[in-house]
Parts: structure tokens; C-alpha cells; sequence
């Protein structure tokens, strides 16, 4: 279990779970902050890559050239590097959505609980 006491008082006595670890809502909201964070730079690398790929290098017109040159658009393409960066900031919006709906979630069982301990 986690808990993290910030204002100088004692970690609850916690011996009575079994297990598990325990996030406050808080924490959950920073860490998805800093993940959207990180979400946006990737999304300027896309960007900037797929400015990259849009404009074939010029290396010449020889067989080579032309050849360096397609499997530099290749590469950077959207079978390649826009690509990748395309599923990876996919994948970081989903973490991202999953993590805020986690936060709303714990949230709404705080409340819950704190329900059923008043009425009691």
C-alpha cells in the first residue's frame, strides 16, 4: 500500500487490510497531467515528422539519389516513423482517458463510503 503523508503527520495504521495499495485522487490527477504533457510533445514530434516525410530529400536524380531518397520517405512516412508516433500517441490519449476515469471512479467510492459511514 502507498500512502504518502505530506504535512508531517504519521501514516495511518494500515494492519488491518490484507493487501492492496492505496492512491489518493490527487496523485492519480498529477501523474495523468504529466502524462498529457508528454502526449503533446509527442504529438509535435508527429508533426514535425510528418512535415519531414512530406517533403522528399534531393539528392540528385541518379538511381542512387532516387533511391535514397524513397527509402528516406519510406522510413519516415506513415509506415514508419509518422506511424509509430501515430500509435504511441494513441496509446498515450487511451492511458490518459483510462487514468481520469480512474480518478472519477475513486471519487465516486470515497463518497460512497463516506455515505455509508454517516448514516451508520
Amino acid at each position: 500500500m502507498f500512502v504518502e503523508s505530506t504535512n508531517g503527520e504519521a501514516a495511518p495504521d494500515l494492519s488491518g487490510l490484507a493487501g492492496g495499495w492505496q492512491v489518493e485522487p490527487e496523485q492519480v490527477r498529477a501523474f495523468a497531467a504529466a502524462v498529457s504533457e508528454v502526449r503533446a510533445d509527442l504529438e509535435n514530434l508527429r508533426r514535425a515528422a510528418m512535415e519531414l516525410a512530406a517533403d522528399a530529400p534531393m539528392l540528385g536524380t541518379s538511381p542512387i539519389g532516387d533511391g535514397l531518397a524513397a527509402k528516406f520517405s519510406d522510413r519516415a512516412g506513415n509506415n514508419g516513423l509518422v506511424g509509430e508516433l501515430t500509435r504511441v500517441v494513441t496509446q498515450v490519449e487511451a492511458f490518459v482517458a483510462t487514468a481520469e476515469s480512474t480518478v472519477v471512479e475513486y471519487s465516486e467510492r470515497d463518497t460512497t463510503a463516506a455515505r455509508s459511514l454517516r448514516a451508520q
